[in-house]
């Protein structure tokens, strides 16, 4: 992994705070606990992200946040399809 980038979302949690991680949280889980950033994690690396369960919820969070595809990166709001279609 390439110096200065994030390992993990409890990294991205500790650099930006509890409110800004659980907002972006938002964006890739459907399952965010806003009384508990522990438990927010817990279901983020538990839940698979993509429909083939190629990557989770938190490995998704983290390549897109090292790309700069989040809330949280510099005057970025990208967009972040979630993948999450129902009825599908």
């Amino acid at each position: 992994m390439a110096k200065g980038k994030m390992k993990s979302v409890y990294g991205i949690y500790k650099k930006h705070g509890r409110e800004a991680f659980l907002d972006a949280a938002e964006y890739y889980s459907c399952h965010v606990n806003l009384n508990s950033v522990e438990k927010t994690i817990d279901e983020m690396e538990s839940r698979w992200y993509d429909r083939s369960h190629t990557c989770t919820e938190a490995e998704k969070m983290v390549e897109d946040y090292n790309n700069g595809n989040t809330i949280l990166n510099d005057d970025c709001f990208a967009f972040v399809d979630a993948g999450q279609s129902f009825g599908m």
